[in-house]
């Protein structure tokens, strides 16, 4: 399926470009299981595996060279702990291996990332590169909103749709969102590659109490299209958010 430009690899909740031969991911948040278990609650670890197992699915289907993490590649805001920083480790050591070229963009969680991000590639606030700029999207972006670029592509939201069937029993899943911003320029924005982490209920919370300012402020969410994601289910396209 073709999100402006950008294709989807069967039923993952990640992006390539061919032009730029880059898979595109985002919001893993590597550690989560950890944080929780220190915080008094257990989450069995699982994920780092299955998403190693996800993204050479997506190396094997596009044979990409290029990979592209649009932020909060780790989850623990404050510090990095040992089991986490051990789990950031062996997945950045799986990308310098699988991709001839890394770029890991800083997302409100990557706190202490630096050096072991610059260990296998680069490591930046934002990376624009044929009219197409990523940035995580927790922070306004006035600073570099001058710059060219026609499509713009955030994480940090983690977008679901709340679905119902026919008796009434709701279902949330993880979606993509793509349209036009106030400005006239396309916007897509990536669903959690996490497994575990939570999402916005995009079709119910009203636009004001969205998380990323680039969605409160700069497009109307309401006339935003959306393609859930299931690694289960599969990809179902839907009209805009307000048709919802």
């Amino acid at each position: 399926m073709e999100i402006l430009g950008f294709e989807t690899i069967d039923s993952l909740p990640l992006l390539y470009r061919p032009e730029l031969d880059m898979i595109i991911i985002s919001d893993l948040h590597l550690g989560l299981e950890g944080s929780v278990t220190y915080e008094g609650g257990y989450v069995p670890q699982f994920q780092l595996e299955g998403l190693i197992e996800d993204l050479e699915l997506a190396k094997e289907e596009t044979n990409a060279s290029r990979i592209l993490v649009n932020g909060d590649l780790k989850h623990e805001f404050s510090t990095t702990r040992y089991s986490e920083q051990k789990e950031i480790e062996k997945f950045l050591g799986f990308l310098s291996d699988s991709f001839e070229e890394v770029i890991v963009i800083q997302g409100n969680h990557d706190t202490f990332l630096e050096n072991l991000v610059e260990d296998v590639g680069e490591f930046k606030d934002h990376h624009l590169e044929s009219g197409i700029l990523f940035v995580h999207g927790h922070q306004e972006f006035d600073d570099i909103e001058a710059e060219d670029y026609e499509t713009l592509v955030i994480g940090h939201e983690h977008p679901a749709l709340v679905l119902k069937d026919e008796i009434g029993v709701k279902e949330k899943v993880d979606c993509f969102l793509y349209g036009k911003m106030r400005n006239g320029k396309n916007i897509v924005v990536m669903p959690a590659f996490s497994k575990i982490s939570g999402g916005s209920k995009v079709n119910q919370v009203p636009s004001s109490e969205l998380l990323s300012p680039v969605l409160r402020n700069q497009a109307d969410t309401g006339g935003l299209k959306a393609v859930a994601v299931s690694r289960e289910a599969g990809l179902f396209e839907f009209p805009e958010l307000n048709r919802i």
